[in-house]
């Protein structure tokens, strides 16, 4: 869910992580989709940020490590990506639609447009 906060200066946009039940993705899993396969910028966004923390803290990562040189001070922001471009990673994303709905994809489902 994306919240928008106002101050003086600029509107921040954040995004909340929400429990997702198994019921839920089951449900919506027997239903035709609507949007399409594709990350928006938004979700690209935050999956890379939230992977890239993930892998800061310690997280092992889910693909080679070969031609990035860990002294590169965006080396894991590039290991995030090349693990969401080769579509290792075992997220969900929830796209919620204007009826009230929501649809479940998989990182692994989903395409990088540009």
């Amino acid at each position: 869910m994306l919240k928008r906060m106002k101050t003086k200066q600029t509107t921040r946009i954040t995004m909340d992580v929400k429990p997702v039940f198994r019921k839920e993705v089951s449900e919506s899993i027997t239903k035709p989709r609507t949007t399409q396969p594709y990350f928006t910028k938004y979700e690209y966004t935050y999956l890379l940020g939230v992977r890239a923390k993930q892998l800061e803290q310690g997280a092992k990562p889910m693909v080679s490590l070969e031609g990035l040189k860990m002294s590169d001070p965006q080396f894991v922001t590039k290991l995030a990506r090349r693990e969401i471009e080769q579509r290792k990673l075992p997220f969900l994303v929830r796209r919620r639609l204007p009826n009230g709905q929501s649809e479940f994809w998989s990182a692994q489902e989903l395409e990088v447009m540009w």
